[in-house]
């Protein structure tokens, strides 16, 4: 085979690494794309959760100070 036929061939398989290695790391990006978005979604649903316990707190020690019961408390915060 001629030399230049090899270089060729070679220049080609080269290029198909480089194809290859920067598909890897496209998907390596996208992985870690897809994870930082279900990160954040996790700590916003967290904070929103934390933020309605908070205030389900305040709203049940205000019926607490007007004289409702702990049955009557959780009967109104349940529904």
């Amino acid at each position: 085979m001629p030399e230049n036929a090899t270089t060729n061939e070679s220049n080609h398989v080269t290029l198909i690494l480089r194809e290859l290695s920067d598909d890897e790391k496209m998907e390596y990006i996208a992985e870690m794309r897809e994870k930082a978005l279900h990160d954040e979604a996790t700590a916003i649903n967290t904070a929103k959760e934390r933020g309605r316990k908070a205030i389900e707190a305040e709203i049940a020690e205000k019926m607490r100070k007007i004289g409702m019961t702990e049955e009557q408390i959780n009967s109104i915060l349940k529904s």
